[in-house]
């Protein structure tokens, strides 16, 4: 019978002192480099994935919410205004045009 094969992942580190740290840390705590930084992750990803499901839930909590009844009148209205009284950031302007300069007096040739 086989033991069950561990996922495996390269890790590349572009700061070189954070893989010297990790050395040095490994050899304080008498653990390899895989296993503290296994260890490591395993907090980090814990605590992200706590926030995010934190995220989640709050966004869950304002669509259990939203009454298409009660909002919409008013997300009309809201957009409404928007549109029509604030200022428009992606406002077109024309540009003043120089007047034409006949550079080689060909107008005035022929006139």
């Amino acid at each position: 019978m086989t033991a069950p094969s561990v996922p495996k992942f390269t890790l590349r580190f572009h700061n070189r002192r954070n893989h010297e740290i990790l050395s040095l840390l490994a050899e304080r705590f008498g653990v390899s480099k895989n296993r503290l930084a296994e260890e490591m992750l395993d907090r980090e990803l814990q605590a992200a994935a706590l926030l995010l499901e934190r995220d989640l839930t709050g966004t869950l909590d304002i669509l259990r919410r939203y009454r298409r009844d009660e909002h919409l009148q008013g997300a009309i209205e809201a957009f409404a205004r928007a549109e029509a009284y604030e200022d428009d950031p992606i406002k077109t302007r024309v540009a003043e045009i120089p007047p034409a300069r006949d550079a080689y007096g060909i107008e005035e040739a022929f006139a």
